[in-house]
């Protein structure tokens, strides 16, 4: 993936593919965003956040498949990233793993404008469908989710870091956008 730019309103944010050179600047912002972490795994991130977000993989995907796209602010400063999978759990399903927001710059439409992003960007690839999993508890995700048009297809009972979660599945159908 090339460096992509998009704006909201007359903010500019840049889009790259990060890397292990990237690992020290996606820990900070795993950091900041200590909530999630506190909701999904019941713990403070750890110093291996950045590294497992990088590099961890579901059954029978390998890294070829896998994009950890980092967003910056026009300070240079990384505020999210986003981890998608190719062709999980079918060839043209693509798993957001994960969309993780700078505390800072939540509630300003950011998301929505990457949901928008993501979109235009795997269809290259031929995407049909976008899949992600919202612990229970996280009420704010499953809300986002939700307005955005993703319907919940599944539950399962998921052991994230130190709590027993329940994980909606949801699915968006891209041939509906």
């Amino acid at each position: 993936m090339n460096v992509r730019k998009i704006k909201i309103g007359s903010m500019e944010y840049l889009i790259k593919q990060l890397v292990s050179e990237d690992e020290s600047d996606l820990q900070k912002l795993s950091e900041r965003c200590n909530d999630y972490y506190q909701i999904v795994e019941g713990i403070e991130p750890t110093k291996n956040a950045a590294h497992e977000i990088l590099y961890e993989l579901p059954p029978n995907k390998e890294m070829k498949d896998k994009f950890v796209l980092g967003v910056y602010d026009s300070h240079a400063n990384l505020i999210a990233v986003i981890d998608i999978i190719k062709g999980y759990k079918t060839e043209k399903e693509w798993m957001i793993g994960l969309m993780m927001i700078d505390p800072n710059e939540r509630g300003k439409g950011l998301g929505r404008e990457l949901h928008h992003f993501l979109i235009d960007w795997v269809s290259d690839y031929q995407a049909e469908t976008f899949r992600i999993g919202v612990v229970e508890d996280n009420r704010n995700a499953f809300n986002f989710w939700s307005k955005l048009g993703y319907k919940e297809i599944d539950r399962v009972n998921l052991k994230l870091g130190n709590k027993d979660n329940v994980v909606i599945v949801m699915r968006y159908d891209l041939n509906l956008d």
